[in-house]
């Protein structure tokens, strides 16, 4: 029988699983072209009935990357399943699985029927820029929002530039009405820029290698061999080339990732 270690050599996560993840992620980059894509190709009455009441999640990106993901189980009414994942053995291969499997025909507004579909659109998109946020600047979106909370305009467009919707996020307006006030030009130019999306610069950056490595900083490895990098995102993960500077360059990618760790409390 394997060992507890060699089953899950990656904290929560056992190599299948690590893989399992990576594998998923370029239907995730397709489903984030897909829904703009869906809801332009749709008959504009058939999306101004569904979308009725408006849809508006930016609020959602004040809360912490853990608590938007707890508030996205709620609206698909999922909760159940969580807690019989979390009591699990494997609580982690459960809630692989369950995304992977489960259809969400019998949705019927979440969580006491609270919420709405426009919700849950709502709430996938926030998913789905918290993991572009990921592979583009390292971090989840709410880490950019407490920079920016703290000052840091850096963060404040980089998050624009992401999703340009999260302007009307409390933390974010506030900025912005602070720049007003101030007559801040040099701040509207900017922000001007940022509106237009990811740079060309950022685009060439985006990879699954950076989603790799965040995972890694999540499950609490931070302390790991050239060797032990090689192995794993080169020849069991496959996200970075067989040549001979892998390791030199892998090694400049885990250190800079590491930058962006939260602290320990």
């Amino acid at each position: 029988m394997p060992t507890e270690k060699s089953e899950k050599e990656y904290g929560k996560l056992s190599l299948d699983q690590f893989q399992q993840i990576v594998r998923d992620l370029p239907e995730i980059r397709s489903q984030m072209q897909a829904l703009p894509e869906l809801i332009r190709a749709a008959p504009k009455a058939k999306i101004n009935a569904m979308l009725d009441e408006g849809v508006y999640w930016a609020m959602v990106y004040e809360l912490s990357f853990h608590e938007q993901i707890a508030l996205l189980f709620c609206a698909l009414g999922r909760t159940q399943e969580l807690s019989e994942a979390a009591k699990s053995d494997d609580s982690s291969q459960v809630a692989l699985e369950m995304f992977e499997n489960d259809e969400f025909d019998d949705w019927n507004g979440g969580v006491g029927g609270f919420f709405s579909k426009n919700d849950v659109i709502g709430l996938t998109v926030v998913l789905q820029r918290n993991i572009l946020s990921i592979m583009l600047f390292h971090r989840t979106l709410d880490k950019l929002v407490e920079d920016v909370r703290a000052g840091s305009d850096e963060s404040f467009f980089k998050a624009v530039r992401l999703d340009r919707s999260i302007i009307t996020c409390p933390t974010f307006a506030s900025r912005i009405a602070l720049a007003e006030l101030r007559n801040d030009k040099v701040f509207f130019v900017h922000l001007r820029s940022a509106l237009k999306g990811p740079l060309k610069k950022h685009w060439e950056a985006y990879n699954d290698l950076r989603y790799a490595l965040f995972m890694l900083r999540e499950l609490g490895f931070y302390q790991m061999s050239d060797a032990q990098l090689e192995d794993l995102l080169v020849h069991k993960l496959k996200l970075y080339p067989n040549v001979p500077c892998a390791r030199k360059n892998l090694r400049k990618q885990f250190t800079e990732s590491k930058k962006f760790a939260t602290p320990s409390k």
